[in-house]
């Protein structure tokens, strides 16, 4: 299984992007946007499968020489890391790998280190925001494709079900509406409705696994009635996917 499971991050690696038809895929400077491939990978487990990768963002001078703020200009290093780093005016810190943490692992007494955490779309995704930054510093060649996310999620279903196969999960967590919404063949809003304590039972390769429809990270990080609302929620499906572990 160790030598099955190198293959896969390999072939993803290399070929994932112009499967998806994402290639040519780069940041303002030229530098390929990375294939985020499983680094914890342990089988048998918790299976935790989230959105698509964040990046490191940078503060850069734009043409009119004023600073440009939270710039996309290169990834992180694994999915839901954690690492710090400085970003032009100070130390800033990739949040997924906390979020992850707070919200999942410890409430679960589990360590990543035996979960298989994985996304669904393996590469960065420019939202318009990035775009008018990357338009501030003069580059003008790029367009932002976050709301091709279920297209590029449905194009990445493939690599999700081999990750399956070789994890071989005792359970799995869906992170936010869309990635169950894809998992699911839902519209986002029937996918919102799946969120809950009730998994869902789907067989891949023959076995019947529990899937967890579980709130996005970034909502339950807010301060508001419906964060509170979420992470209630997420509390009482916590303790039903233990119920697997």
């Amino acid at each position: 299984m160790e030598q099955e499971i190198k293959t896969y991050l390999k072939n993803t690696w290399f070929n994932y992007k112009k499967k998806v038809g994402l290639e040519p895929y780069t940041y303002l400077y030229g530098n390929p946007i990375k294939v985020h491939v499983p680094i914890d990978i342990a089988t048998e487990g918790l299976m935790i499968v989230g959105a698509y990768p964040t990046a490191h963002f940078h503060t850069l001078k734009g043409i009119d020489g004023k600073l440009v703020t939270k710039v996309p200009v290169e990834d992180h290093l694994y999915p839901f890391s954690n690492e710090m780093y400085f970003d032009g005016s100070g130390i800033d810190r990739v949040k997924s790998g906390k979020e992850i943490e707070e919200y999942f692992l410890k409430q679960l007494n589990i360590s990543r280190e035996k979960c298989w955490i994985t996304d669904l779309v393996k590469v960065f995704l420019f939202k318009q925001g990035h775009i008018d930054r990357y338009n501030k510093l003069g580059y003008t060649n790029f367009k932002a494709n976050r709301d091709e996310f279920l297209k590029l999620g449905e194009k990445s279903l493939m690599y999700l079900y081999q990750e399956i196969a070789l994890a071989n999960p005792k359970v799995i967590i869906c992170l936010g509406a869309e990635v169950n919404a894809v998992i699911h063949n839902k519209s986002v809003n029937e996918a919102t409705k799946l969120i809950s304590k009730t998994p869902i039972l789907k067989t891949v390769n023959g076995k019947e696994i529990p899937f967890f429809a579980c709130p996005h990270p970034g909502i339950l990080m807010r301060n508001d009635e419906r964060s509170d609302k979420w992470r209630a929620i997420l509390n009482e499906t916590l303790i039903e996917v233990k119920k697997y572990l």
